[in-house]
Parts: C-alpha cells; structure tokens; sequence
C-alpha cells in the first residue's frame, strides 16, 4: 500500500511539474519549455535551439528555456504534442509546429496568436516575405506562428544510373508519361536498382499525403482537394483516379520498392543514405531538402552527390501549363494559448528564427531559408548547387487547404494511398472509398462537392 501511494504521490509531483513555471535551476525565476523534434540522422534543429538557449539566457536573466526533444517520425511527434496540449498544465510554452496543423489548433483555442508582437518586431516587417507570412496565418487572419522553414518538392535522379539505362541526362520530363518511360527503361536495362520511390503508406504520414499524392493530384488538369469558388471539399473525381493510378502502376508494374520498404518508417534514410549512394535507385519524388542527407553536417556525408545526382521539375500529368507543380509547406515556431509568459516566449521566438539561427538550421537541413538575409547569404548556398532549382519551383508551386479538417482529409488520403499501394483497392475503389468517408472527416455533406 505504501508503495502505491509512494508511487502515486511521484506521479502527482511529475504532472505538477509539467508545463510553464519556476526552474529548479533558478528558483523563483521563470521557464519556458519549447518542445520540438529530434532524429539521430536530423539534428539540425535541436543545434538550433540549443544555440538560441545560451543566447536567449544570456540576455534574459532570470528565464530559463527548457528543451524538451520528441524522438521519432513528425507522426510520433504530433501525437506527442497533441496529447501534452489536453491540459494547460502539460502544454509546452513554445512548440515546432508543422504549417498543416496550424488551423486545426487555432480552431481548438490551443494556440496564441502573435500579430500584437509581430507588430513591434523590425524584422517581421523588413525580412520575411509576403508569402512566407501565409504560412501560420489562421482562418480568423490572424498570425500564429513565425517560419522556421519554407519548401518545394520535386524529382531526384542518380545521373549513373541514367547513363547505363540509356537515358538522358539532364533529364527534363515533360509528362507523367515520361516519368513511369524513364522508371520502366531503369527496369530493364540496369537490373538490381529500384527505379522509383515516393511515399505512399500511412507510416509516412503527410509525406505520403504531400510528396506523394498531392505533387500528382495538383499535377492534373484542374486537380485540387477544395474548391474555394463553392468553398467546400472536393469528393474523389478523375483528378482522384487519376493520381492514385500513377501509384497503382508503379507498383503493379515493379518500379518501386518492395512493400516492406514503402513501408518502413525509415523509408527516407534508406533512399537517401543508402541506396542514392550506393547507386541503386534511380529516381525519388521528395522535397527541397533532399540534398541535407549528403551535406558535410550530414551524418552520413557523401561528397560525390553534386556530381552523382541531378533534379527535376515534377511534370504536370500531360505537359498542360504551367508545365511543373510543386507543393510548399514549411514549419513555424509557435506560442501556446496557455502559457503565463508571453511577452517572454514571443522574445524567445525572434532569436530563435534571427539571422544567425535561422541560416545554422536552414544550411543543416537543406530546406528553404524563409528569411531575406539568409537566403542572400553566400553561406546558404555554398555546398547546395540544388537551393536554387528548389527556390524557383515556388512559381509553379502549391499550398495545402490548411483548413480545420485537413488533418482528418489529409489521413483519408493516406487510407487511399496504402490501400493502392499493397493492392487492396483499385484506384477507382480507392477514390470511391475515400469520397464515402469526406463528409465525415470534414463536417457533413454540405461541406462537399462532387467531382
């Protein structure tokens, strides 16, 4: 009996302890927990903060920044969040916040919005870009969040790869049809390399929703998940079908990975730390940040890649304007609603994302730099001849309707994705399935049209 108390009296001392308040490090003064996360192959962000920690403590005496690192996939990591953000006293005061779930958090009042601070901040108004703004603003017009990241997505070929299949290099597809011609020619020809990968299951979460089905559906003519004339959710279509029939070939026909593959959780470290370099996959639809894996603040650096690996526009299905689509997203650093100490964490939030901050995380993890004076700094640039490629594809590039319900949409997505990847469904199935549970996931029928 003593022992179940002893132990339900450490548990409730756990529970008080969570969230914003006095450090034990420095009592009586304050403390902010930002939470974030961290992956032994993607340390860049937690170098981030670490460095903004010692500069933030050492000119705010009598506040302490506590780090709390998530390990794992974003899915791990938003599960975490969401269920630390159930109560105010386990909310963190600051948290790394993906653009995607902006809205549904801001819906559920877990959120502070910071227009009042951003108001005062010089750069705010001098170095972050009309668009980038967008990135945090919520569905009431409010900012919630300032970028840490902005990106693009679009084709990695492995240049060697392409010569023994006969193929040219530069390569420049035009049309989808060029992408699966270039994939099937690998196939034959260079025996033992997988010719294509993308995300396609529900372990990779939004990537299978963004770099995979959406770099396609938003690809075709007219293609898109709302219809802001009627402003309501579009149900499945021929777009729908015809983006999950480009997954169900690459798979029925071989060119992709094996199923335990496309559905290993470190499907992203096999592409990238394994198979580009070993020479064994041909082509893989990713994002603006791919380059990261290879960079000498890799773990796994790999020199040769500027010579070994090309990039391509991902083409639209049939080569209609504008000829290439690319999606952008991008993570924020954001303020909970419940924390005491806003002016303090807002504060916090400018020497995290300053220049120098934000040029050590965006030179680390390959994604483009949101700011101004990083993105013109020579240093950003410097051992990345793809940046510019990437920066460009935001002419042609896409947002995610990051309303309230995107979430449950995007998952429905992935539901689709899975089931035409192992071959449970057609792509006419799939699509069909996937307009049946729509009004569920985004509030009712009326929130729907048909395609």
């Amino acid at each position: 009996m003593m022992r179940r108390l002893a132990g339900s009296l450490l548990l409730l001392a756990a529970v008080a302890g969570c969230g914003s308040g006095a450090s034990q490090e420095n009592p009586g003064g304050k403390e902010l927990e930002v939470l974030y996360r961290v992956d032994v192959t993607w340390p860049h962000l937690e170098k981030m903060l670490a460095d903004a920690k010692k500069q933030y403590e050492a000119a705010h005496p009598g506040v302490t920044i506590k780090l709390t690192p998530v390990q794992g996939t974003p899915e791990a990591y938003y599960t975490k969040l969401a269920l630390l953000n159930r109560s105010p006293g386990s909310a963190p005061d600051l948290y790394y916040h993906d653009t995607f779930q902006v809205n549904a958090d801001v819906a559920a009042g877990k959120l502070a919005p910071l227009d009042e601070h951003l108001a005062a901040w010089p750069d705010w108004q001098t170095q972050f870009p009309d668009s980038v703004k967008q990135a945090a603003r919520g569905g009431d017009g409010k900012i919630y969040g300032v970028p840490i990241s902005t990106d693009t997505r679009g084709l990695w070929y492995h240049k060697d790869v392409f010569t023994k299949a006969g193929l040219p290099v530069p390569w420049e597809p035009k049309t989808w049809n060029d992408v699966l011609t270039a994939a099937r020619t690998i196939k034959q020809r260079v025996p033992g390399v997988i010719p294509f990968s993308m995300y396609s299951t529900k372990i990779h979460g939004e990537a299978t929703t963004m770099q995979g089905f959406e770099m396609l559906l938003y690809g075709t003519p007219g293609g898109t998940l709302y219809d802001d004339a009627q402003d309501k959710w579009v149900a499945g279509g021929k777009n729908f079908t015809d983006a999950l029939s480009f997954v169900n070939t690459i798979y029925r026909e071989q060119l992709a990975p094996r199923q335990a593959d496309a559905h290993n959780a470190k499907l992203a470290d096999k592409m990238n730390f394994e198979w580009f370099p070993a020479g064994e996959l041909g082509i893989s639809l990713d994002g603006a940040w791919t380059a990261a894996a290879w960079k000498p603040t890799s773990t796994k650096p790999w020199p040769q890649w500027k010579d070994t690996i090309g990039w391509a526009a991902m083409p639209t299905q049939n080569g209609q304007e504008p000829g290439a689509v690319s999606m952008s997203g991008g993570w924020v650093m954001a303020m909970s609603a419940y924390t005491p100490h806003k002016k303090e964490a807002f504060d916090f939030i400018t020497v995290a994302t300053n220049k120098e901050n934000s040029l050590t995380y965006s030179v680390g993890t390959g994604d483009l730099a949101p700011r101004k004076d990083v993105a013109a700094d020579p240093a950003y640039s410097a051992d990345n001849p793809s940046v510019k490629f990437f920066t460009d594809l935001a002419a042609v590039t896409h947002y995610r309707p990051a309303y309230e319900a995107y979430p449950k949409v995007s998952a429905q997505i992935q539901e689709a994705m899975e089931a035409v990847t192992t071959g449970a469904r057609t792509p006419e199935e799939a699509t069909a399935a996937y307009a049946r549970a729509l009004p569920t996931a985004v509030g009712g029928a009326d929130r729907v049209v048909a395609r």
